[in-house]
């Protein structure tokens, strides 16, 4: 059975954003008021006496619901057991029904994309184009190009990776985290579908070299850069009109490490407090925990930002020798991940403007090596570990339950303010 996280406090509560301002304004409708009349009679409620059919109609046809789902994703990596598969498609295979089924998939892809070099491994990575066609090709559509790995094949492939991702953008594939030749300011993309607009912006805090740091989104790591870097956030949104703002954060921190720290959570704070909705944050390659913040009003509860602190790796080939008898070693956490799924639901009125997140679902996956030595992205649950044991598979299922149970130790948190 796959594992659900519903933020509950968040199905009723509607609040009102202003993209330009970035002010928010609260309004409370209640499942048995005369405002909430979403689309009534198509969810067979019976009709308040004092509501003709004809006002239902009348405010439907005025307030369209509008409906976007978004899924986040770690690290795509491409480690030698990665790129030497024969085919990349059963990578994804196991995933597609997820990230098929919403309207963007967000991933950090940590290595560049240089058609005419060949693939390398770890410490300068490079890849060719179908291995990441075939994450397109799966659902993967938003991606993250800043990170520690984007000079690894110097200026030519960050020029490369560019001109690829560019070439992507007639086909509904995005990125950011690269610069164009000249261009000071951040990078950014604005991501249109039915009547949606997502502004979205990617940063790394830490370099494997500093060289060409004028063509990436590289955020030195102090406190006065931070600084510049929430106004910089702020003047974006002001100028980029939008429903929700994404920023991708690689992380200056420790790899392998689960805990986060106070600096940490009070600057994706800050980053929030600057106009943005979701901070995605990645680096670690292990998963941590992920916080939905809300607020306590007259009105009642609402949730205005999420934090996701790290989602580990969705593909790589670190764990390449799973400690078969020891699952909890740390080393294995990089084995596994979270795919984080958020429903946002907004009302269209030409008087009114409201806004609501209306689910918040994980769901844990694991990297399994197959018998035919694939590296492949498979859902953790207990269906997949129960499919391993009717196939007589040895030693895998054991340890991935014990894999499931220590994953299941993090979770997402509701912080109230």
């Amino acid at each position: 059975m796959r594992r659900f996280f519903y933020c509950f406090p968040i199905i009723c509560i509607f609040f009102l954003v202003s993209c330009a301002s970035n002010s928010t304004v609260i309004r409370d409708i209640s499942s048995d008021s005369q405002d909430s009349i979403n689309l009534i009679e198509e969810e067979g409620v019976e009709l308040q006496e004092e509501v003709s059919t004809e006002e239902v109609a009348q405010q439907i046809e005025k307030s369209q619901v509008k409906k976007l789902t978004l899924t986040f994703a770690g690290d795509i990596m491409a480690h030698t057991p990665n790129f030497k598969m024969k085919d990349y498609s059963l990578i994804y295979k196991d995933i597609e029904e997820i990230i098929l089924n919403d309207d963007f998939t967000f991933a950090n892809l940590e290595t560049p994309v240089h058609m005419d070099r060949p693939y390398e491994n770890y410490p300068t990575f490079n890849v060719q184009p179908p291995y990441v066609q075939a994450a397109i090709d799966a659902g993967f559509q938003v991606f993250s190009l800043a990170n520690n790995h984007t000079n690894d094949q110097g200026l030519q492939g960050i020029d490369a990776t560019l001109d690829y991702f560019k070439s992507k953008i007639s086909d509904g594939v995005y990125s950011a985290g690269i610069k164009e030749v000249g261009q000071s300011t951040l990078s950014y993309q604005v991501i249109e579908k039915d009547d949606w607009r997502i502004l979205f912006v990617a940063i790394t805090e830490i370099m494997n070299t500093h060289r060409y740091l004028d063509r990436i989104d590289y955020i030195s790591p102090n406190k006065a850069r931070r600084e510049v870097l929430c106004q910089e956030l702020k003047t974006l949104r002001q100028e980029n009109p939008c429903d929700i703002f994404v920023l991708s954060v690689h992380t200056c921190e420790d790899e392998y490490v689960h805990e986060i720290t106070e600096l940490r959570r009070n600057l994706y704070r800050s980053f929030i407090d600057s106009g943005v909705d979701i901070v995605w944050a990645n680096h670690p390659h292990l998963a941590k925990e992920w916080e939905i913040f809300q607020k306590d009003s007259e009105e009642g509860t609402f949730p205005y930002a999420i934090a996701m602190y790290a989602l580990g790796n969705t593909i790589s080939g670190q764990r390449t020798n799973p400690q078969f008898s020891k699952p909890e070693t740390n080393r294995d956490y990089t084995g596994d991940g979270y795919l984080i799924q958020v429903d946002f639901e907004k009302i269209m009125d030409p008087d009114d403007f409201s806004f609501k997140i209306t689910d918040i679902r994980p769901y844990l996956i694991t990297t399994y090596i197959d018998p035919d030595k694939n590296y492949v992205i498979k859902q953790l649950d207990d269906e997949f570990i129960q499919s391993l044991r009717d196939e007589g598979i040895e030693k895998w299922p054991d340890y991935l339950n014990s894999r499931k149970i220590l994953m299941e130790k993090i979770s997402g948190k509701v912080v109230i303010e």
